[in-house]
């Protein structure tokens, strides 16, 4: 009784997945592309919910951005700016230096003399060159020597043959006098996916002459004090480096998973603007023209990887990435530093994986289908798919593994309402059943208003509301001497904590900044005494925050202060941002006024302005406390402290 309906499902399950196999291998562009955007999907929902993963502090970026260009005495082009650039660093103490930007052409010999000078002196500067893609091998132009092959770029390492890597020959290079002066030099080329995202950096790319590293692969090994011999590939999966010196001191082999390619899948950490502690180039030059300025800028910047690029509105490095739709690419050497130093890297399963998982959903599916019918079988197949799914989430949230599940998934959608026909007899209104089960998985209040009211997905609008901003006192310094570990469980808990504040006093949390958080309240869900549950949420963090404080104390840990600024005001609230990424977020001057009067808090004390203290009627006691100049605004602005 058995063995019938065990083979006509299992038959119809085994054709099923054996056609969307053969679809996949006969289309491998266009499903690949579907598993990296699901991952993407993935990664995205991990970052709204675990917040940055850890960066080493030891990275840092020097960023030439719009403010620096227009307040620099040289302009973008002049290699003055940059020996400048190269001095402060050397003498602040800075490692390793990468600098993410091309000088094929000089207008001022001596001055660019004085830049290889400067770089030759420095003795840790690593430069890149840019190479062609299709693998055919560029024509020698004698009136431009930096398209010809640079030896010094050349790696002599062996085991490149376990893979396929890309091919390619030097399109672009530097001065010849800056190449000769550089402690290494390494390409910059990261082709985006076939959908435009820029997910994998080819570790190796094989020219004529031999194999040249990614940029940052040579950087990292110099920071590491790894030398070509010892760079290993015992496989068409890994990359090697052998008895890496740590910046605490310690040695370890590092292994670096990599696809058949020698590309290695990125694992980014986070936005632009939370991964990394940036500095500005005219932050740089003028602080370190000063010998204070410049003692400050040893303490911030000695032993530290910088990575030079130029992140200005006329760069054209800037692409999209997996958490960012407009992402500067020299991020691309950060994040994968990043990996080599936290040792955090993506895993991407392979074929044998794939096999295994997909006899498994067959053999489970066929079991469910032989002994159980209707509601049963449905639910079985709905507990399947959810375990299928949720184990992809817990594997690349605790373990970084990205697995694919499109193609199991098509398989297995397909799958059921084919086993559904096959058990038609049975269950006539099999899909109707399906149907109506699957809005139990949707909190029927969102569907409701959203099935009524589909434009609100896209409504933006103006509102009065109340604008909360806190972070933490000194953050920043107490995050330096700790690891990343306990920075992650610290903050962690330090926002699982305020967050729960938040949602009990019907707060909406806007993002995460760093250690700040931004909250608004009056929206979505509308009140009328918005002013007040922000008071009163601040008073509770505050609370909260001494908990914290004493309990974290006892055990040696961060001593907690925050600061908490509140306004309330007209701002823009709605679902924005491109197609990719879209937040629900607020913006607007009274936002900004905000975050200022958060600034201008003494730490453990909550400043609040006029119209916040205008609305809460003696509810809640407040003393004035001065006024406070804020940009965008013409007069001072009264500024009270809540009491106590």
């Amino acid at each position: 009784m058995i063995k019938s309906p065990l083979l006509r499902c299992g038959s119809t399950i085994v054709l099923i997945f054996s056609l969307l196999g053969f679809l996949w291998w006969l289309f491998p562009g266009l499903f690949a592309i579907w598993d990296l955007q699901v991952e993407d999907q993935v990664m995205r929902f991990t970052y709204d919910r675990q917040g940055a993963r850890p960066t080493s502090p030891d990275i840092v970026h020097i960023d030439l951005d719009d403010q620096s260009a227009a307040s620099l005495d040289y302009d973008k082009n002049d290699p003055r700016l940059y020996t400048e650039l190269i001095r402060i660093l050397k003498k602040s103490g800075v490692r390793t230096i990468l600098i993410d930007m091309v000088f094929p052409y000089c207008r001022d010999d001596n001055a660019c003399a004085a830049f290889a000078r400067e770089v030759a002196d420095a003795g840790n500067v690593f430069f890149p060159l840019i190479l062609s893609n299709n693998g055919a091998p560029s024509k020698t132009d004698p009136q431009n020597p930096w398209q010809v092959s640079v030896d010094q770029a050349i790696w002599n390492i062996t085991g490149t043959d376990a893979f396929t890597p890309i091919r390619g020959e030097i399109t672009m290079s530097n001065l010849p006098e800056l190449n000769a002066a550089a402690a290494g030099l390494g390409h910059i080329n990261c082709p985006p996916d076939l959908d435009g995202v820029y997910r994998r950096l080819p570790l190796i790319i094989s020219t004529a002459k031999g194999p040249i590293p990614s940029i940052a692969l040579r950087t990292a090994s110099s920071y590491l004090d790894v030398s070509p011999d010892q760079i290993r590939i015992p496989d068409r999966k890994n990359i090697i480096m052998a008895n890496a010196r740590f910046p605490d001191g310690r040695r370890a082999d590092i292994t670096i998973p990599v696809d058949g390619r020698g590309r290695n899948r990125i694992n980014f950490s986070a936005t632009w603007n939370n991964a990394f502690n940036h500095y500005s180039f005219a932050a740089v030059i003028n602080t370190g023209a000063t010998p204070d300025g410049l003692l400050l800028l040893t303490d911030e910047l000695e032993g530290s990887l910088a990575v030079v690029s130029d992140v200005s509105t006329g760069s054209r490095d800037f692409g999209p990435i997996p958490l960012s739709s407009y992402f500067p690419l020299s991020g691309l050497h950060s994040h994968f530093i990043n990996s080599i130093l936290e040792q955090e890297f993506f895993l991407e399963a392979g074929a044998s994986y794939r096999l295994a998982l997909d006899v498994l959903l067959i053999i489970l599916l066929a079991w469910a289908a032989v002994y159980l019918r209707g509601a049963r079988f449905c639910l079985a197949a709905g507990f399947l798919y959810a375990c299928l799914l949720l184990a992809g989430i817990y594997l690349f949230m605790e373990q970084r593994v990205l697995v694919p599940v499109v193609r199991p998934s098509l398989s297995f959608i397909l799958a059921v309402p084919a086993i559904m026909l096959v058990q038609f007899f049975e269950v006539q209104k099999e899909k109707q059943y399906i149907r109506g089960r699957l809005t139990h998985y949707f909190a029927p209040s969102l569907m409701d208003k959203i099935l009524k009211q589909p434009e609100l997905l896209n409504t933006v609008e103006k509102k009065e509301l109340t604008v909360l901003f806190s972070d933490i006192v000194g953050f920043t310094s107490w995050s330096s001497t700790r690891d990343a570990q306990e920075i992650h469980r610290t903050l962690n808990r330090y926002f699982e904590e305020m967050a729960d504040i938040v949602f009990a006093h019907q707060g909406t949390i806007d993002k995460y900044m760093g250690d700040g958080l931004l909250v608004f309240f009056g929206d979505p869900v509308p009140c009328e005494n918005h002013p007040l549950l922000a008071v009163q949420t601040a008073i509770a963090m505050q609370e909260k925050a001494k908990e914290l404080r004493a309990d974290w104390e006892q055990s040696g840990g961060m001593p907690l202060t925050i600061r908490v600024g509140i306004h309330t005001g007209e701002v823009v609230v709605g679902n924005m941002g491109s197609s990719s990424r879209m937040e629900y977020t607020v913006i607007g001057s009274n936002v900004n006024l905000a975050q200022r009067l958060e600034s201008n808090c003494r730490p453990g004390s909550i400043l609040i302005s006029q119209e916040v203290y205008s609305r809460l009627n003696g509810d809640v006691p407040a003393r004035p406390d001065g006024t406070i100049e804020a940009k965008g605004f013409r007069e001072p602005i009264p500024v009270y402290t809540i009491a106590g």
